[in-house]
């Protein structure tokens, strides 16, 4: 009896900290330098592969619903990116080592929210980074383009301005106008194929 109350315990708090992502996990700094993909989804990370998110997007959508609630939580995420097709490098460079050697693939960060404001944060070369904003949002919608191999999409998006859109946000990448980029951070992505 002791071991099944304490089998439902164990389950009923993981349910609450969101698999691992509350202060049971490794502080940024701490992470070692092999850490890997296997790794960040054993340890419950929000992971995505390649822009697209492949596990914890249960996880993630408590957490906008918490913050969107004025609510205070954080969760850990993981980006992961393949190595480019090697068939466009020099032969010497092909090899698998010295691609992964000069282009970092693994990407951990952590995203909170106090109860006011966002907070990311990561490491590169060994130096913290910090952003901050004041809103989430969520975009959904269809393809931008017909050749898109994705049907639709719906996306999470930290900026400092609550009326922006999806649209804005995008053309501020690709305009050479002065004053249309907008500053943001797309944090959870999620791509419907059909």
């Amino acid at each position: 009896m002791k071991k099944h109350i304490a089998i439902i315990l164990s389950v009923l708090f993981l349910s609450i900290t969101g698999c691992g992502q509350s202060g049971s996990l490794m502080p940024l700094e701490e992470l070692p330098e092999d850490y890997s993909l296997e790794q960040a989804k054993k340890d419950g990370c929000i992971t995505h592969e390649d822009g697209d998110i492949i596990q914890g997007m249960e996880r993630f959508q408590q957490f906008y619903g918490a913050t969107q609630s004025g609510k205070a939580d954080k969760v850990r995420l993981a980006y992961y990116y393949s190595p480019d097709n090697p068939s466009g490098y020099a032969p010497e460079a092909c090899e698998a080592e010295a691609l992964k050697a000069d282009d970092p693939s693994l990407y951990i960060l952590d995203l909170s929210f106090d109860g006011e404001q966002y907070t990311i944060r990561w490491y590169s070369d060994g130096e913290e980074i910090i952003r901050n904003y004041s809103c989430l949002m969520k975009y959904e919608g269809p393809a931008e383009s017909p050749d898109a191999a994705y049907q639709s999409y719906t996306r999470y998006v930290l900026t400092n301005d609550d009326a922006v859109t999806w649209q804005e946000l995008a053309w501020g990448m690709v305009s050479s106008q002065l004053g249309d980029y907008i500053d943001y951070m797309s944090v959870c992505t999620d791509f419907v194929y059909e």
